[in-house]
């Protein structure tokens, strides 16, 4: 099997789908103990920013006790974090030489070393592809440092005000708690996707053992 052909196919197939619908888990502990639960259920149309979500959240880590629970429609684009990424992206395009050669060998390097750790098997007329996650963050959190040398004090300023305020609106509220435990040197998280003969992903899974271990689920629905 051509697993470059495979993940071009589906990756494609993703990028021309406009409306995406489905279900989202998410499930942390530490040791026995459930220190996090998120589930929503949304809808979302990428070519038109509009959103909606049903959010279920539980909390019960680090000293501190959330639960939340809500219903509501708004417009992604309407997220300053997003409209920064956008203009951060075209900043570091208008910057001749910003990195470096070194810099993007690395980014190079990053990329064919994750196309050669991807697995993909076919199982009952689905494509099954694979990833072990650990070294990924190891290398992502590199090139995040990397990225952040060459931006002056008041764009990364900006960075932290619009990121709160995304918070704010609850776009990216529990993101850092996660990351945190994805990323802890007692996970070891393994990522699969399931795609169909349509080259449709299907679902995405999550799982990872250990002290610390994070297990989500995607579901989405054509």
């Amino acid at each position: 099997m051509n697993k470059i052909k495979v993940l071009h196919d589906v990756f494609k197939t993703m990028k021309e789908k406009e409306v995406f619908k489905g279900k989202f888990k998410l499930e942390a502990t530490k040791g026995d103990v459930k220190v996090f639960s998120f589930s929503n259920e949304f809808e979302t149309n990428t070519k038109s920013g509009e959103t909606k979500a049903n959010v279920n959240v539980d909390v019960d880590a680090e000293g501190k006790k959330v639960k939340h629970e809500s219903i509501s429609e708004f417009n992604i684009k309407d997220c300053p974090h997003h409209g920064f990424h956008r203009g951060m992206h075209m900043h570091k395009h208008g910057m001749h030489g910003h990195g470096g050669i070194k810099s993007k060998l690395s980014k190079v390097t990053f990329i064919l070393n994750l196309l050669n750790n991807v697995q993909v098997e076919e199982l009952d007329e689905k494509s099954i592809i694979s990833l072990e996650l650990k070294e990924v963050f190891k290398e992502i959190k590199d090139m995040h440092k990397d990225c952040h040398k060459g931006m002056d004090e008041e764009k990364i300023m900006e960075h932290i005000k619009q990121m709160k305020e995304c918070n704010e609106r609850g776009f990216h509220k529990h993101h850092e708690f996660i990351k945190k435990l994805l990323c802890s040197e007692n996970s070891d998280p393994v990522l699969k996707i399931y795609a169909n003969k349509n080259n449709e992903v299907e679902k995405i899974e999550i799982s990872s053992k250990g002290e610390d271990a994070v297990n989500g689920l995607l579901e989405l629905v054509w």
